[in-house]
């Protein structure tokens, strides 16, 4: 679902931490990391750019002009490729040649993993003792894959069917994949944090915040459509005397025509109260979380939402911070350390609350409701399970 250049250069979710701590186990031997697939023209040269004619440094076990495999090291392999963009039935011809030259040890056990929905042609084609799908979101609900509705449809139907192992990240989803008549082998595996990185943190050479009066209203993510601007330019006219700080890129909608942004980014930039960050090294996001007076997170109400698992919020917990949220899926469960707005006064009057009424007790609380909750013990649970299975 991402590429190893997008995790080398700051762009952290689910599959990244889990990648991570798979590395760590020793139970894992090896990894070929599959970049993600492109399906757009955009999206196949920017692959091509920063995949193939750069991309990581190692061993370049076999390359073409629209494919290439490098050895990172002895544990990891990266293979990139754009043939998806052109033939599926390529990126799977390339992946199995590959697949022969990375000798399999006889006591190895091969497994797929994957977190993809729009490409389902490795069922049946690639020699494996496992397959896992790893479900993040449901993107037939998601706003800027609507073209591709009914093809993912038929894929989460192929997914049901085929997977061996099933993970879900919403409880949700559960119910998705029992639409689709998949009841058996599948499993709910919430987010985890990376505690002792957001709970501790280095501070960046250039502060960003330097010159922003508090309180700091803060929103750690990427500025997309699940962005509620609307929700946005109320508590800025609410609140002329707070800074509403968003750290995050712009994601553009490369579904439209016309390169617009994902949100009506105008609404809030007139607001002087309103600071647009852009994208922060995941390495200093600790640090500016720990500076936010409110942590908010203002999704919209919508289908997509239910079937999401907030990995933001964990991490503001873990940096003890006071969180005023929309009610997204998963944020229930620590409804007793939170606020949940369900309209847009609610949302304004809960972050005066949170300001007021945060105290270090509170504070240590709230990190210690997420200290175990760690990704290590999270991906031991998945290979529990695999081997289970297996």
């Amino acid at each position: 679902m991402s590429s190893y250049p997008e995790w080398a250069g700051g762009v952290v979710n689910r599959n990244y931490h889990i990648f991570n701590n798979l590395l760590e186990n020793e139970s894992v031997s090896r990894i070929i990391a599959v970049d993600f697939l492109p399906f757009t023209l955009k999206r196949a040269i920017r692959n091509w750019r920063e995949n193939i004619l750069s991309g990581p440094k190692g061993d370049i076990i076999y390359r073409d002009f629209t494919t290439k495999c490098t050895k990172i090291n002895e544990k990891v392999y990266v293979f990139s490729t754009i043939d998806s963009f052109f033939s599926t039935a390529k990126v799977i011809e390339k992946l199995k040649g590959v697949l022969k030259k990375i000798k399999k040890n006889p006591k190895e056990k091969r497994i797929v993993w994957s977190y993809f929905p729009m490409f389902v042609d490795y069922f049946d084609k690639i020699d494996n003792d496992l397959t896992i799908f790893d479900a993040v979101d449901n993107w037939i609900e998601h706003p800027s894959f609507i073209k591709y509705k009914s093809k993912l449809k038929k894929n989460y139907k192929i997914i049901a069917q085929k997977s061996d192992l099933i993970f879900t990240v919403a409880k949700s989803l559960l119910d998705l994949f029992k639409n689709f008549g998949r009841e058996k082998n599948i499993f709910w595996i919430k987010n985890a944090v990376d505690f002792e990185h957001f709970y501790q943190y280095q501070i960046p050479k250039g502060n960003l915040l330097k010159k922003i009066p508090h309180p700091i209203i803060g929103y750690v993510g990427i500025i997309q459509n699940r962005v509620d601007e609307n929700l946005l330019e109320y508590i800025a006219k609410k609140n002329p005397k707070k800074s509403f700080v968003l750290i995050g890129p712009l994601w553009p909608v490369f579904l439209r025509k016309l390169r617009r942004p994902a949100i009506e980014i105008k609404k809030l930039k007139k607001y002087k109260n309103i600071y647009l960050l852009g994208r922060v090294s995941y390495k200093y996001i600790p640090y500016y979380i720990h500076q936010f007076d409110v942590c908010i997170i203002p999704h919209r109400l919508d289908r997509f939402i239910q079937y999401t698992y907030s990995l933001k919020l964990l991490e503001y917990l873990a940096c003890g911070k006071p969180v005023v949220s929309t009610p997204a899926s998963g944020a229930e469960e620590y409804s007793h350390l939170i606020y949940i707005a369900n309209n847009y006064q609610a949302f304004n009057e809960n972050i005066q609350k949170a300001l007021n009424e945060n105290t270090e007790y509170l504070k240590n609380k709230r990190i210690e409701s997420v200290k175990k909750n760690i990704w290590k013990r999270t991906v031991e649970k998945m290979l529990n399970i695999v081997e289970q299975f297996i």
